[in-house]
């Protein structure tokens, strides 16, 4: 089998519980052709004195270290630096499975795609699972080996913007210069991936769990923040491009979620809320049936 270089991503900011396990799954991995850049975004805890006690371990490993200026700036560095043809991101609280690299190389050397997405576990701080996840079991009854973008993010995606099921080209990132937006704090990764197909023709979903999804006290959460700004700047970003179903219902996303943060409305807001009440009885009568 072809080996090329994978590029690993992971922003950290004071993830000093969890690194450990985050950084010894990477280096499990089956697949070894790999090299892993890891920002330290201005943590204020151990973070970095664990990050430099792996990088001493094993050359793969590269670490930069900057003033916290958020996930998306974090990222963007990383990309400028990684010297891989495919790219993986992870999350500092996170594990991903031994097998997990390897599976996703050889799906896209396989079936000759563009992007490969796979599938993931909620885990809690003992790494044990959580719940079933419904949107696994539906996405596993899809009998389509390769998809365009459009039945991709209907059928796959399913409104799961999580990069770290993914491995994307760096050839497509780069010549269409797609990056974070610098700054924003909610949906970063919904923007990229969504950006990112609008550029990928041949998608392939790959109906095995390979990464941990760490649910904990301390994990970021949206909270009570306003995040109206934030999307506000994905919708200026996506619009160009409403030509695209997928992008339509996105922004239509981000319409009712700027409609919940106000709450100005009483109608609005309780259609909102039936409506997605109305979408999830339906995800759930799918994982049933």
């Amino acid at each position: 089998m072809d080996t090329p270089l994978v590029t690993i991503i992971i922003p950290v900011y004071n993830a000093e519980r969890f690194l450990r396990p985050c950084l010894e799954s990477i280096l499990a991995q089956q697949y070894n052709h790999w090299e892993l850049i890891v920002i330290n975004d201005g943590s204020q805890d151990h973070s970095v004195s664990i990050l430099e006690e792996y990088a001493y371990r094993d050359d793969r490993i590269k670490v930069i270290s900057k003033m916290n200026e958020g996930v998306s700036i974090a990222r963007n560095m990383a990309l400028k630096q990684a010297k891989g043809e495919w790219v993986y991101f992870a999350d500092a609280d996170d594990i991903v499975y031994p097998e997990a690299l390897k599976m996703l190389v050889a799906k896209i050397l396989e079936e000759d795609v563009s992007l490969v997405k796979a599938d993931y576990k909620a885990i809690g701080e003992m790494d044990e699972e959580l719940f079933v996840n419904k949107k696994y079991v539906i996405r596993g009854k899809q009998d389509i080996q390769i998809w365009d973008k459009e039945d991709f993010v209907d059928k796959i995606i399913m409104g799961e913007y999580f990069l770290w099921t993914c491995l994307f080209k760096m050839d497509i990132i780069r010549n269409r210069e797609i990056e974070f937006l610098p700054h924003c704090r909610l949906m970063e990764d919904a923007d990229f991936l969504i950006s990112y197909i609008l550029h990928s023709n041949r998608n392939v979903y790959l109906n095995y769990p390979i990464y941990g999804y760490r649910k904990h006290c301390d994990a970021a959460t949206v909270g009570t923040k306003d995040y109206s700004e934030d999307l506000l700047m994905i919708k200026e970003h996506l619009s160009p491009n409403t030509e695209n179903a997928f992008i339509k219902k996105m922004i239509s996303e981000i319409d009712d979620n700027l409609q919940l943060i106000k709450k100005k409305n009483f109608v609005i807001v309780q259609f909102i809320k039936i409506k997605r009440l109305m979408r999830r009885i339906g995800i759930y009568l799918s994982y049933k049936l």
